[in-house]
């Protein structure tokens, strides 16, 4: 889903020179096409059946809500937050809803404004490929969640591929030996889907706050917004200042995610 999302971003970069959501805001509308792949990758990636995505995360949230039952809760919310991001964007460049985005942070960070396109033409249209490309890759997950078969041989290869038996055997011996723990279960769900909705009716939700949210006069949503800033304020830029989006974070920061997941399931 990440891929066809990226491709699709590299048509914006192609036209437009820009992958910034403030610097193209409205001028991908001459890219529809583009703009609704970007928009069912983002409903995809807040795991919407009968995406593989919305398969993969009921598929998880059931394993480990057996031990860690505050785990679905993550799941739904850290979908929704970064699916939400996704949809607000593609509101704002593919179909120029809501008013101009400000940028509030001024600290230093990575943008996607300024990047150089491969080639400076913008009347010539954009290649097949290009679209190609993100459409088969949103195919492919679309038939992960349909096919059953695809995801019970996909299950088979991962239990085979941890069973140390059938790696000892298959390496020495030359032979294949069925796994001594049984496959785990990957169909659907009513759980799985319900909380894959939750996650994507509040991703939906959150864009649609973001985008028209600052249009809207209400009391309420005024004190929400208020709140919504003070939030940012305390809580959002802080965290902007902790990872800029520069390659060094990234790596500090996986490390320390990775300590604190280790600290987490070993106390």
């Amino acid at each position: 889903m990440k891929a066809a999302l990226f491709a699709t971003t590299g048509v914006l970069l192609d036209r437009h020179g820009s992958v910034d959501e403030h610097g193209p805001y409205r001028r991908g509308r001459d890219l529809p096409f583009a703009g609704a792949l970007f928009a069912v990758g983002g409903l995809g990636l807040a795991g919407l059946p009968p995406f593989g995505t919305a398969l993969g995360k009921a598929v998880a949230e059931h394993a480990g809500e057996a031990e860690f039952p505050w785990l679905p809760a993550v799941f739904v919310l850290v979908s929704a937050l970064t699916s939400g991001a996704v949809l607000r964007a593609a509101a704002r460049i593919f179909a120029g809803a809501g008013p101009r985005p400000r940028e509030r942070y001024t600290g230093p960070e990575t943008t996607g404004g300024g990047e150089e396109p491969e080639i400076r033409d913008p009347q010539r249209r954009i290649p097949v490929p290009m679209l190609a490309v993100p459409t088969v890759l949103l195919a492919a997950a679309l038939a992960v969640g349909l096919l059953p078969g695809l995801g019970v041989a996909l299950a088979h290869a991962a239990r085979q591929f941890t069973d140390r038996t059938t790696d000892t055997a298959a390496a020495l011996h030359g032979h294949a030996v069925a796994p001594s723990a049984p496959v785990p279960d990957v169909g659907w769900s009513a759980e799985g889907v319900l909380l894959a909705l939750a996650s994507t009716a509040l991703a939906v939700l959150l864009a649609m706050t973001a985008v028209w949210g600052p249009t809207l006069r209400s009391p309420a949503l005024g004190r929400a917004a208020a709140v919504c800033e003070g939030v940012g304020r305390r809580v959002i830029v802080p965290l902007r200042r902790l990872h800029s989006g520069h390659l060094g974070d990234y790596v500090a920061w996986l490390a320390v995610g990775m300590a604190v997941l280790l600290v987490v399931i070993t106390v």
